[in-house]
């Protein structure tokens, strides 16, 4: 059995890469090398180590990372450990966990706009431009979105539904997300291209086994996406970075927080927590609203979304399309009301039409009676 044979019961794919990409940074530490986990991790327990004091010289290289990142990678080198019968004290981890200070992201995040994200996508390539329209106007983490498959989407729609599957998620729960008209616009576009660009794909892998067969909507890796990103960052300018953590202040995971300011602002905060997939609202939401009556808080607030259609033609359109209704509704209560004097004159026509009748009835009798 490999000693790292316990990462196969992690159902999320970006768990295990995390988990992975931890390793190595410790490996890294002690062997000075970080390619072939395997061969690593067999060659850790054979060399009579300090377990203690390898992870105490792991934090310090820990330094400067986002505590976040601090408490995962730790975490992986913990439970590497455990599943390998090495269990230190729980009185060591608490010291150490205590000296992780904040909970916060270290990187002064922006949150872009509407323009600067037109800037961004309009330098992106088709599988980019679908992948992160996608993002922007779903919600979703890209690690969920990079799991979907194409039968996970109702295209045909009028409010593209995503199944977001229970295997994809953080928590493991289900849940169903939308995505704007721009983004199914482009997801249309990528579908013409995307066999192509499989077969392509597969043709250039050299370093690993790239099959032309993948039933995902975006069938590449985070990484592959990040650059992507990345490229079209620096072509349109807003590259920035933070000057604590060298990190980019526009990254893909800000569109999260674009999908929550933007939503946030038109429908329920609930209903937009639980479309992000947030446990704390999801029961609740799905407790009270249908799917379709989520699809309807969605259509509501999906102008807001919107990055080649401008703010104010959006609104434009919003207003011709309520003075037609009010129009239209000038109409009907006219109509009722015409309607409503056309009934009365009609009663009104029935009774003089039998008191006529009556009149008549009355002279042909008396009429009878002359004969008589």
């Amino acid at each position: 059995m490999g000693r790292l044979d316990y990462l196969k019961q992690y159902s999320s794919e970006s768990t295990v890469r995390s988990y992975e990409s931890a390793l190595k940074a410790f490996f890294e530490m002690v062997h000075g090398e970080r390619e072939n986990l395997e061969v690593l991790a067999d060659r850790y327990f054979v060399e009579g180590r300090d377990y203690e004091a390898d992870v105490q010289n792991f934090m310090v290289r820990l330094k400067g990372l986002a505590p976040k990142s601090v408490k995962l990678k730790l975490s992986a080198v913990r439970v590497f450990l455990i599943e390998n019968e090495v269990d230190l004290p729980q009185r060591f981890w608490r010291r150490l966990r205590s000296r992780v200070k904040g909970s916060r992201a270290l990187t002064i995040d922006k949150v872009p706009g509407n323009a600067e994200l037109r800037s961004i996508i309009s330098h992106l390539p088709e599988h980019g431009r679908a992948l992160f329209l996608t993002l922007a106007s779903s919600g979703m983490r890209i690690g969920e979105a990079l799991q979907l498959k194409i039968g996970d989407l109702e295209l045909d729609q009028e409010s593209v539904k995503v199944n977001i599957r229970g295997e994809y998620t953080k928590s493991g729960n289900p849940r169903m997300a939308f995505v704007s008209r721009e983004a199914k616009e482009a997801i249309e576009e990528w579908m013409k291209v995307r066999d192509e660009y499989l077969e392509a794909a597969a043709g250039k892998s050299h370093l690993y086994d790239k099959s032309a067969e993948d039933s995902r909507l975006f069938p590449f890796l985070g990484t592959t996406a990040r650059i992507v990103w990345n490229s079209a960052l620096q072509k349109a300018g807003h590259g920035k970075r933070d000057s604590s953590t060298n990190r980019r202040m526009i990254h893909p995971d800000v569109l999260r927080k674009f999908f929550r300011t933007k939503m946030g602002s038109v429908i329920p905060v609930d209903v937009v927590e639980a479309l992000m997939g947030h446990e704390g609202y999801l029961n609740e939401v799905y407790r009270r609203y249908s799917i379709e009556d989520l699809a309807k808080f969605y259509k509501q607030g999906e102008h807001a979304l919107l990055i080649f259609t401008e703010a104010t033609e959006v609104t434009k359109l919003r207003q011709e399309i309520e003075e037609k209704n009010r129009q239209l509704q000038t109409l009907v209560n006219g109509l009722t009301t015409e309607n409503l004097e056309m009934k009365n004159r009609l009663n009104q026509l029935k009774i003089e039409f039998e008191e006529h009748k009556k009149t008549v009835q009355e002279l042909k009798d008396a009429l009878q009676k002359l004969i008589s």
